[in-house]
């Protein structure tokens, strides 16, 4: 066992994150692991500021994860699928499949996800279209899925709401600012859905391992 943790790579990120998902806003998975409507659909945005794995320089770098579960996390069954840029070499391609499906272990919480879902679809290399504000982001796959999110707003004054939850033990951020997507879609063969104006949260993350 230490032999072949020893042979991964040591790898850091740190990344802008954008979470949507299909749940009411603040996501209970968070809390109790149960979603809102007994299913989870979530599109996930990494941006990494700066990162490595190994010798290979991951900075600047943008990847996407679409993801469904029929029940809760936990319960397993999942699919998801990883969208990279193009702009990637095949060398930072391999790293962030290596990462995001939990072989590079660490610190992140992509292993412990990576054992609930049951299927993989195959990884797409893809231009990325990002712009990051917060929590008014948005991120795109052309023809394929968008993403754009926005802060609560006070229903009289409209002033915007400084919205943030922090979980001292969260899987994913200890600190996330809440907001809500104003658009969340997805239409591929396998991985269809709409669930704009549902959950959102904007967090900076850091990672690394093994």
């Amino acid at each position: 066992m230490s032999s072949t943790t020893s042979q991964i790579p040591k790898w850091n990120i740190t990344a802008d994150y954008v979470e949507t998902c299909n749940c009411d806003y603040g996501c209970p998975c968070n809390f109790n692991g149960f979603p809102t409507y007994g299913s989870c659909q979530a599109l996930l945005l990494f941006h990494i500021r700066s990162g490595g794995y190994g010798d290979t320089s991951l900075d600047d770098l943008d990847f996407i994860a679409a993801q469904y579960w029929p029940k809760a996390i936990h319960e397993g069954n999942g699919t998801t699928q990883l969208f990279i840029t193009n702009k990637a070499n095949e060398k930072q391609r391999q790293a962030l499949i290596n990462i995001y499906s939990g072989q590079a272990k660490g610190d992140a919480p992509f292993a412990l996800f990576a054992g609930t879902f049951k299927y993989f679809l195959e990884t797409q290399f893809v231009d990325i279209k990002v712009n990051l504000n917060g929590k008014k982001s948005s991120f795109s796959v052309p023809g394929v899925l968008e993403v754009q999110t926005e802060s609560f707003a006070n229903p009289v004054t409209g002033e915007e709401q400084d919205t943030k939850i922090q979980l001292p033990k969260g899987l994913v951020w200890k600190l996330a600012e809440a907001a809500k997507s104003k658009i969340m879609r997805i239409t591929t063969p396998n991985l269809n859905y709409d669930h704009s104006g549902k959950n959102a949260f904007y967090s900076v993350l850091d990672f690394k391992g093994p």
